[in-house]
């Protein structure tokens, strides 16, 4: 007899307190966001929750800087955690301070002279640690950070990377990202380990024997009662159903699996759990997933298409991870590359724009992608076009036709795509929503209403599948899919602009004689040629 975790339990990743993703892994980026946004909640948090409560009581304010208090005595857990975490925090709020003074004060003072001696001016944080230059009007001072110096110094703390294990009862799951991430009751378990440990991916592999159990718990630090509720979230392995080939399966939101000659493709991970009474019937589940997942592919660096709960559940199994071609190496942009790997996913490759990776039956292409970032400088991003001998699928992600030249060029460069994926949240959350925090100041809010993370309206979705000539067309990435609500609060009613576009779009390519269907938790889908 082995054991593996249960189908309902999930591992919340955090880091520093709060739900772990991309962007709280560089010391850089990490240090600001605590900086400018969550400190700022929990701070609110603590003189006043009153304010909290009152505003999650409004639809409005989902998904805003607010505490979401599930558990009785969630105040005084958050309180006391907040106090006792100050000086643990102190570096990386001094590396703050220290982006803050190079951006506001040092680099606004450079006009085109030599910046040889601006060096000696650096907060010592960034000493050593970043490159000054002028962009090519030769009077716009600019930076970047060198990344492993970062991540070799003080300013990344392992320490400060936990999990914890709990289990839930249903699909739907609060917004997870504004909210501390703690032991609230005592059937939670939250455990300091760093996200790379190899102890994790033995939790999740699972096929334990009760003494590999009994280690692995106390490899974890897990102990006295602690120990009991961590190894009450495993049960008995029972038997599993062989992969099944040439499949493509809809797995919700942007998630799309593909099993073609024995090779398995996941694009942009976010999976359901299970094993509770009011899970949505014949959706894919983590159970569904072969040993080996052989290529991870993800279209950018968003919480919604780069989910780390969802990464470091199937890591043991994924080969190659393929990323756009990255390393910006700034705030707004940092090296996805070098993130994945402290994940501890070791086989990464990036592609450009256009270049190919060839896989037993067919090749993956990184197609450019256009939009969804608010007009800020984004290089870690790229639609995946995925032949199978032939019958070739484009994921588009997000993608917003603001270039309406641009895929009728793709189209010339690559030929005639079958079957296309795309997002139409048409709307989109003001740029500031995810960015802000890295911004060295407010922007207006006219500014910020207007630079938008959207994707295309119909319009401009329409020109992409014609410019590619598909014969099938799938909306995705709406958020819809209730266990998305620890990442997105979107909720659409039919008069809401997103669903009037995408059902514009399903009708207008259904009117020329084509497949096209707006999907929504599972659906298995017919690789046409």
């Amino acid at each position: 007899m082995t054991l593996s975790l249960k189908k309902n339990v999930i591992a919340e990743p955090s880091v520093a307190g709060w739900y772990a993703w991309s962007y709280l892994l560089p010391p850089h980026t990490l240090a600001k966001y605590l900086k400018n946004h969550y400190r700022t909640i929990a701070e609110s948090f603590v003189a006043n929750p009153e304010t909290h409560r009152t505003a999650l009581r409004q639809a409005r304010f989902q998904g805003g800087p607010f505490v979401i208090e599930e558990h009785e005595g969630a105040y005084e857990k958050v309180a006391q955690w907040f106090e006792t975490t100050r000086e643990q925090y102190a570096p990386l709020l001094e590396l703050a301070d220290a982006i803050d003074e190079l951006e506001l004060k040092i680099l606004p003072e450079q006009t085109g002279a030599s910046m040889e001696s601006v060096y000696q001016q650096l907060p010592e944080p960034l000493a050593g640690r970043v490159e000054l230059f002028y962009n090519r009007d030769n009077r716009t001072p600019d930076y970047r950070f060198i990344e492993p110096l970062l991540y070799s110094s003080p300013y990344f703390d392992r320490s400060l990377q936990q999990i914890r294990f709990s289990e839930i009862a249903e699909d739907d799951r609060k917004f997870a990202l504004t909210t501390p991430v703690l032991e609230y009751t005592p059937e939670q378990v939250l455990v300091t380990v760093p996200l790379d440990s190899e102890l994790l991916d033995v939790v999740f592999r699972g096929g334990l024997t009760r003494e590999e159990l009994d280690r692995v718990t106390a490899d974890l630090g897990i102990e006295g009662e602690r120990a009991e509720v961590f190894k009450a979230f495993f049960e008995e392995d029972a038997a599993q159903e062989p992969p099944a080939d040439d499949v493509m399966e809809y797995v919700g939101h942007a998630c799309v699996y593909v099993r073609h000659k024995g090779v398995s493709f996941v694009v942009d991970p976010v999976i359901s759990y299970s094993g509770y009474p009011s899970e949505a019937d014949g959706r894919f589940t983590f159970d569904d997933l072969p040993d080996r997942v052989d290529y991870v592919m993800i279209t950018h660096n968003h919480q919604d298409h780069m989910l780390l709960e969802t990464l470091l559940k199937i890591r043991h199994r994924v080969g190659t991870v393929l990323i756009a071609k990255s390393a910006n190496s700034s705030l707004v942009d940092p090296d996805l590359k070098r993130i994945l790997r402290v994940l501890g996913f070791h086989d990464v490759v990036e592609l450009d724009d256009l270049e190919s990776v060839e896989t037993p039956g067919g090749t993956i292409t990184a197609l450019p992608f256009l939009g969804e970032h608010g007009d800020i400088r984004i290089r870690t991003k790229c639609g995946w076009l995925l032949d199978l001998d032939g019958k070739r699928v484009l994921f588009a992600a997000d993608s917003t036709n603001v270039s309406p030249q641009l895929y009728p060029q793709v189209t010339a460069a690559v030929g005639q795509v079958d079957t296309v994926f795309i997002g139409m949240e048409s709307v989109g959350a003001p740029v500031s929503w995810l960015y802000g925090p890295l911004f060295p100041e407010r922007l207006e809010r006219k500014v910020d209403a207007g630079r938008r993370l959207k994707g295309s309206n119909f319009e401009q979705g329409a020109a992409i599948v014609d410019a590619l000539r598909a014969n099938s067309v799938y909306v995705y990435a709406m958020g819809q899919e209730p266990w998305l609500g620890a990442v997105m609060c979107v909720e659409y009613d039919e008069k809401h602009p997103a669903m009037i576009d995408s059902d514009k779009l399903v009708a207008y390519v259904r009117e020329g004689g084509r497949t096209a269907k707006r999907l929504f938790l599972h659906e298995t889908i017919e690789l046409k040629p």
